[in-house]
């Protein structure tokens, strides 16, 4: 690194490298968090808001787009409603029956069709479980992979929500998991009639099949949590920055003019952009630190000062930093 970078870099990280006590301090934090993500929290903090969708507040996005945005709940998807000439495609139905049933009622409100679709960016059960409280004739979409993780993980995933409060264990009580009716492996075309809706696996990057949906002819993409206003959540061991950004670039090429992520608000092009920005910058700094053999604790503590001000508008959540720092350490040679 040059003299004068190294120079304005310690001026930022103060007596950061030199206090190796002050590093195995933030290991411990480091080690508290680990690959846990939601789960590091109590289930008084996940318990307010309830995870409840909240009922006649879908928007229209497009000519064939709706969504029900998750209102800033815990545990609430963005919830996706593409209408065609002949048939409906849900994204997303939401956290158990309850939740379903209420997805169901608006679609019902949009859409007069009875051919239904439904698909979900990843199994994780705020965006699946839902699914349930569809008439058996609707069509559950899923890739290979995310139908392999449902199958692996699906059911200790929602004992684990279970158990965070009273309020999810209602929610998820008697919920199983419908086996897919289509399966697919890198892509799949769905025909609406007047609306071509295109899935893509793109994982592993929040989990192992993460999903994009992108509607074509209105330009509106349904990331998942590839690509979201709010700090990366790596909830597998398997995810990974290049991997992460392959995805992203999968995504980019959508070229969509509005992206929907899994949760918060909507965006532009600017929601892939700004994620690829934040990994990219962690790529290149966390080489250059290794390089100078700094701790994997240092630099999480480095970088998270260093990054955090750049995206103060996703709120809170410069904790989940530190995750990335060290999945960007392991890839470097």
């Amino acid at each position: 690194m040059r003299k004068d970078v190294w120079t304005t870099r310690a001026a930022i990280a103060s007596n950061l490298k030199p206090n190796r006590g002050r590093g195995q301090a933030c290991a411990a934090l480091l080690a508290s968090i680990g690959w846990s993500g939601a789960w590091a929290q109590t289930p008084d903090q996940l318990s307010i808001p309830p995870p409840l969708i909240v009922e006649n507040q879908v928007q229209r996005v497009s000519e064939r787009v709706y969504v029900i945005l998750d209102g800033d709940r815990r545990f609430v998807p963005n919830v996706g409603i593409v209408v065609g000439n002949r048939a409906t495609l849900v994204i997303d139905p939401g956290l158990g029956t309850q939740n379903g049933e209420l997805v169901l009622r608006e679609t019902r409100k949009v859409s007069t069709n009875e051919e239904l679709y439904l698909v979900s960016t990843h199994y994780h059960a705020e965006h699946s479980a839902g699914l349930e409280a569809f008439p058996s004739t609707a069509i559950v979409i899923r890739s290979r992979e995310q139908q392999r993780e449902i199958d692996e993980s699906g059911l200790s995933h929602m004992q684990r929500l279970s158990q965070l409060s009273p309020t999810i264990a209602v929610l998820l009580e008697g919920v199983s998991f419908r086996s897919a009716d289509i399966l697919f492996d890198d892509e799949f075309n769905l025909d609406l009639g007047g609306a071509t809706v295109r899935m893509y696996a793109v994982g592993p990057a929040h989990t192992f099949g993460d999903t994009v949906i992108f509607v074509e002819e209105d330009g509106v993409a349904f990331a998942g949590d590839v690509a979201m206003q709010r700090y990366p959540l790596f909830a597998s061991p398997f995810s990974g920055v290049a991997s992460w950004r392959k995805a992203l670039a999968a995504l980019a090429r959508l070229d969509a003019t509005v992206v929907v992520p899994s949760h918060g608000p909507m965006g532009d092009s600017d929601v892939v952009e700004n994620y690829d920005r934040l990994f990219s910058t962690l790529q290149s700094r966390v080489a250059e630190l290794k390089q100078e053999e700094w701790s994997i604790p240092e630099i999480a503590e480095l970088l998270t000062q260093e990054l955090a001000p750049q995206f103060t508008r996703w709120g809170q959540g410069e904790d989940r930093i530190g995750v990335i720092v060290r999945a960007a350490y392991s890839e470097i040679p």
